[in-house]
């Protein structure tokens, strides 16, 4: 979305009443549009409400931890992607994301034991999911680790993506 967008878009979204339906979408994307304009913490604020009302509203869970993800806030992200997961009591193949949203955040806040085992997680529910494959086999190939595993992993993924600019780029490093 852009600035312009969203500064228009605001008003019209506080004007959905409290009662209606789509207030739950309004505050939402209220949340997306006031971090679009630099507006973080406003932006959280307006996505938490969601969430206190419904802890198990994942779209608002993703929402707000990919603000916070998006702004390097990874422990943040984390923690709120956490409390979405908490609710999940089955996980099935849908759930890949927000697994995969968790552990990336946990690894750039240097928490790899538990990204690993949420990137294997979200491997377990989509086994093809190359977004994954790429993380994942890249970060072992970065530490060293599982090497055959890894390579393989990245091949496969360049295989499902081939135009994607970053998963090939895991291969060629």
């Amino acid at each position: 979305l852009a600035s312009q967008q969203c500064k228009d878009a605001i008003p019209v979204y506080a004007k959905v009443a409290a009662d209606s339906i789509l207030r739950r979408n309004a505050e939402i994307q209220t949340g997306i549009c006031l971090d679009v304009l630099e507006r973080t913490d406003e932006a959280a604020a307006h996505i938490k409400t969601v969430i206190d009302k419904n802890p198990a509203d994942l779209e608002a869970v993703v929402a707000l931890g990919n603000i916070y993800r998006g702004r390097n806030r990874f422990a943040e992200a984390a923690e709120v992607y956490s409390r979405g997961i908490a609710t999940i009591a089955n996980p099935a193949e849908p759930d890949w994301r927000i697994f995969y949203f968790r552990g990336v955040s946990l690894e750039r806040a240097k928490r790899w034991p538990e990204a690993e085992a949420d990137l294997k997680k979200a491997l377990e529910l989509n086994p093809e999911q190359p977004q994954v494959l790429n993380y994942l086999g890249y970060t072992w190939v970065d530490l060293g680790q599982n090497l055959d595993q890894a390579l393989d992993m990245i091949r496969t993924a360049v295989d499902l993506r081939p135009n994607d600019g970053y998963i090939v780029d895991s291969l060629g490093w």
